[in-house]
């Protein structure tokens, strides 16, 4: 099985994976977690220096560097999902939601990824957080802020987007979590849903 945890920054998308995978190993499930982007290796270097060092790209640019690592580790992915449980914290539905905002045609998008064998998930956790609720948090948070992570216009599109993708079921099945409930709480009602 594949999965994608989404939602917008702030969300804890990193914390539910992690928790994710802990809570199926532990009841002997074979589970293990991927991160995107992935600052490092490849192309993710770029896409680090596109959101800490504000370097400038455009929408096009910004959609090829970060689905090639979707493209690079679709066979690892599909080969892991034959015997375990994959989680992602986030992924190529997340490129549906940012690069999309960017310009990017959501139709191109979703073809681009048929003709470059990108893997689907079964299934998309979405964790439904306010925005006021996700900025709070991040701002919480004892790290870097990327060039996303402080703007709180954007942080809302993308919560406006993702609800779009999620009400018309975009590329695959989108399962919504309320997020605003306590980190072990959201676990336990994925690790339910999953099950």
């Amino acid at each position: 099985m594949f999965i994608v945890i989404e939602g917008i920054d702030g969300a804890g998308c990193e914390t539910q994976g992690k928790n994710l995978v802990k809570m199926l190993n532990a009841n002997g499930k074979k589970a293990s977690l991927i991160k995107y982007p992935d600052y490092e290796r490849n192309v993710g270097r770029l896409i680090k220096e596109f959101l800490y060092q504000n370097k400038d790209m455009t929408a096009e640019q910004q959609f090829l560097l970060y689905t090639m690592q979707f493209i690079m580790d679709a066979r690892m992915i599909a080969e892991k999902r034959k015997d375990g449980i994959v989680i992602a914290d986030r992924y190529f539905t997340t490129t549906l939601v940012f690069q999309t905002l960017e310009g990017i045609d959501l139709k191109m998008a979703l073809d681009y990824a048929k003709n470059f064998k990108i893997e689907i998930p079964n299934a998309v956790y979405y964790l439904n957080v306010n925005p006021d609720t996700a900025i709070a948090r991040k701002g919480g948070e004892d790290k870097e802020k990327n060039r996303r992570e402080k703007d709180f216009e954007f942080i809302r599109k993308t919560f406006k987007q993702y609800q779009m993708l999620v009400d018309n079921q975009v590329w695959t099945k989108w399962v919504n979590i309320d997020g605003n409930k306590g980190i072990e709480e959201i676990t336990k009602d994925i690790y339910n849903r999953l099950s």
